[in-house]
């Protein structure tokens, strides 16, 4: 175990330092290549934490934490010292790990310090009174570029190509939203539209529930909300789902309430921009898997679709000024 211990200590370094994996007389240990033997998800380490933060238990938060403000330090911890550092437990280290689609804390490990040396976050930094107007230009479109990176990551292929087709064959799709979320309805609507599917946009939340108990097999109802849990636009997708409809959600977190009762779950990472004490996420990944959607079903259709759109603009432009 100790000559374990040591190997993985070089792996790491060396895929910190170098970028790569090293290469080991005889191999790497029995007991790392255990530990490794599952791949890790996609998502990184970080975006993926970020997703689940709000879902985990108080212990995992800590140790969450913890990976997420001082990641350099801890891929240079053993589980006893990563459970020292965050206040908790070493069996709490390694369900974290589990919980992100590692066998344990060593693969996590590994997977953080590629991630780390690949240079995936750059984060720009806390906004203040005394930034120029460059520095904030600058802090605040490279957040918004991480936002999109991360999305890029955490969005899962299989639920885009899902919700693709499901959008094609609908007789009829509603989308939710209230509050900001309201808003991405309103866009989600004004997108999809354009290009001649059957959509309407419901953000008041009387008016969702008595619409989505309406709709049957074969539409669908598509919800927007960021944290996932907004008590209206959950109860309306849920009433949807009752009725027969397939249900579509949009949002950060990753096993919120929103997920469980959606059919199909798109995921759209956001990064804080922090201003002093008061910190704000942007909803730029959101806007990008909206127009995803809009640009996956225009090229599958594209004649029928392409025709929709043309006429639509062609209506606008001819239209009268004043």
């Amino acid at each position: 175990m100790v000559h374990c211990t040591l190997t993985l200590a070089r792996i790491l370094h060396i895929v910190i330092v170098r970028g790569s994996f090293p290469s080991i007389p005889g191999g790497i240990p029995r007991e790392v290549r255990s530990d490794m033997a599952t791949p890790g998800p996609t998502p990184g380490v970080l975006v993926q934490i970020e997703s689940l933060l709000p879902t985990m238990r108080q212990a995992e938060q800590k140790v969450a934490d913890l990976v997420l403000t001082k990641s350099g330090d801890v891929v240079h911890m053993s589980v006893t010292e990563a459970a020292d550092a965050s206040g908790t437990s070493e069996a709490t280290v390694i369900r974290l790990a589990r919980r992100l689609g590692y066998q344990g804390f060593a693969a996590m490990k590994i997977a953080l310090a590629m991630e780390m040396h690949a240079g995936q976050r750059v984060e720009p930094g806390s906004l203040t009174p005394s930034d120029d107007l460059r520095t904030i230009k600058e802090k605040v479109l490279r957040t918004n570029v991480g936002s999109l990176e991360d999305t890029l990551e955490l969005l899962d292929d299989d639920s885009l190509e899902s919700a693709v087709d499901t959008l094609i064959e609908a007789r009829r799709i509603e989308v939710y939203g209230v509050g900001r979320s309201a808003a991405m309805a309103q866009h989600a609507y004004a997108t999809l539209m354009e290009i001649g599917l059957p959509i309407a946009a419901i953000t008041d939340p009387h008016l969702q529930a008595t619409s989505a108990v309406q709709l049957r097999r074969g539409d669908v109802a598509f919800a927007i909300t960021f944290t996932g849990n907004a008590r209206d636009t959950v109860e309306a997708l849920q009433l949807a789902r009752d009725a027969g409809a397939t249900t579509i959600c949009l949002t950060r977190h990753a096993r919120s309430p929103i997920t469980q009762v959606a059919d199909i779950v798109l995921l759209a990472a956001a990064r804080l921009k922090s201003v002093e004490t008061y910190q704000q996420l942007d909803r730029v990944g959101q806007v990008a898997v909206i127009e995803l959607l809009c640009t996956a079903v225009l090229l599958r259709q594209e004649p029928e679709r392409l025709d929709a759109l043309l006429r639509g603009r062609k209506a606008v432009s001819s239209s009268k000024h004043y």
